[in-house]
């Protein structure tokens, strides 16, 4: 009886099969960019461009932690302990004909056992000083080392199993995002590979900054490969969360390789099979439930979404010029105010850096009136922008639409359409050899000199296109869905 127990333990307990996972251990300190093989047994195939390792022994400026500039890393924590790797998954201007890869690399403790299934996963964070984002941050599972195609293909041929669901751009730069998945294995594989395997003509990017070169650098942590059958991979539905009316939510996981899943609202009906997490929109209080089968593993969990009222709903907002140009009226409506203080109401020349010129106290389901006289304005600019900042008591803020108006008629006016838009806009009416896109944050996302731009790998929400003539910059929006 003893004996068995010691076995049931020994089955049951976690063994992560990736040596060194979370870059603790190392050789020598690191001191200067693309050392990542002093985080032994880690390392890049490729000697001329290698990861880099960022370790709190470190007093270089450059390796140092929480602050590392040697691989483009900028400050951060690690995810655990006291290091971990930056990698290259693109780079924008590439060199000599090669894109500048970097592959983390390293040799599984075992091999992995045919039929048997594995729990991969590992952790990343957008450096903070990349100058873009990027698709398929991908892990490549072999029987042997990847190896470099040098110096004109500089990507190894592989098709890596573990991508985040969905394959999002992942572009957070304060949280650690897990990418993970389930792997069958065929058996023999001891090789694994952090890194993106796509052409970069297939591999879709942001641009945060279009001036300049620079890579899509991620920090990488806590990689591991364990057996299924030592641990229980149990369903999850999410957090239970609160949602404004009229909200969409993300629920479930984005854990990839879960196909045995069904989802139930909270009357029992099935609305999705084979996905870790979906995309809902209820309209009241609810709950979701997803059932999945892994490797044999049975589980389910709940998920309760509250819906709260919209704390105002507008019935209109409209902003109109008087005939001489000389005022603008902003007018709005709202049919129910829930414990709201005031209104504010933000103009701006750009569309994107609002300043507040006035405000308006609530008093309940009403019609309001603003009248903007215009005395700050710069004759430079042919459109304004206005939107209302929705005040609560306790202090929180919620925006509208934004409202734009054209004070002129000049012949430098343009438009875009369709909007909202999901694929491809086409200007028309615009004489400029440079067109940019931004998005709300003022960050510019695209560049172009054509007049009709696909925008399908965009996230959805709210973009600027400006049009620079001789003369000004005009801006106008769009809804990317």
């Amino acid at each position: 009886m003893i004996l068995v127990g010691l076995i049931v333990g020994k089955v049951k307990s976690q063994t992560n099969l990736v040596p060194n996972p979370s870059f603790e251990y190392y050789t020598q300190c690191p001191d200067n960019g693309g050392q990542i093989r002093r985080a032994y047994p880690w390392y890049s195939s490729d000697t001329t461009y290698t990861a880099a390792y960022s370790n709190a022994c470190s007093t270089s400026s450059l390796t140092s932690v929480p602050n590392s500039n040697g691989g483009g890393g900028g400050f951060q924590y690690p995810k655990t302990g006291n290091g971990f790797a930056v990698n290259y998954f693109s780079y924008r201007w590439h060199f000599a004909g090669t894109s500048m890869r970097n592959y983390l690399q390293v040799k599984l403790n075992s091999k992995l056992i045919k039929n048997r299934c594995y729990y991969v996963s590992f952790y990343v964070n957008l450096a903070n000083s990349s100058t873009m984002a990027v698709r398929n941050i991908s892990l490549n599972i072999s029987d042997t080392a990847l190896k470099y195609i040098f110096p004109f293909n500089r990507i190894p041929p592989a098709k890596p199993q573990i991508t985040q669901y969905g394959n999002p751009i992942i572009t957070d730069t304060l949280n650690w995002v897990q990418v993970a998945g389930i792997y069958t294995a065929h058996g023999g594989e001891q090789h694994l590979s952090i890194g993106n395997f796509v052409e970069d003509s297939y591999s879709d990017h942001i641009y945060f900054d279009s001036t300049r070169s620079g890579p899509a650098a991620y920090n990488v942590d806590d990689v591991s490969v364990i057996p299924l059958d030592s641990m229980q991979l149990k369903a999850s539905a999410g957090k239970d969360t609160t949602i404004l009316k009229g909200d969409s939510v993300w629920i479930g996981s984005r854990i990839c390789g879960l196909t045995n899943v069904v989802w139930y609202d909270g009357a029992n009906n099935v609305i999705d099979t084979g996905a870790p997490g979906l995309w809902v929109k209820p309209t009241s209080n609810t709950f979701y439930v997803i059932e999945q089968d892994v490797c044999g593993q049975y589980s389910r969990d709940t998920v309760y979404i509250t819906v709260a009222p919209l704390p105002v709903t507008l019935l209109s907002f409209n902003v109109i010029a008087s005939a001489a140009k000389q005022s603008e009226s902003i007018n709005w409506e709202t049919v129910s105010e829930i414990n709201t203080s005031h209104f504010s109401i933000q103009r701006s020349t750009d569309g994107i850096t609002f300043y507040t010129i006035g405000k308006v106290k609530a008093k309940g389901p009403n019609a309001y009136t603003f009248n903007d006289p215009l005395t700050t304005h710069d004759s430079r600019f042919t459109t304004l922008y206005y939107r209302l900042e929705i005040v609560d008591k306790n202090g929180s803020k919620t925006y509208s639409e934004i409202r734009s108006l054209f004070l002129t008629n000049g012949d430098s006016g343009f438009t875009i359409t369709p909007n909202p838009a999901k694929d491809f806009i086409t200007i028309t009416g615009a004489n400029s050899k440079e067109i940019s896109i931004s998005d709300a944050s003022g960050r510019t996302v695209l560049t172009t000199c054509n007049a009709k731009i696909d925008i399908s790998t965009l996230p959805k929400g709210v973009y600027f296109v400006a049009i620079t003539t001789n003369n000004n910059r005009e801006l106008r929006k769009f809804i990317k869905w």
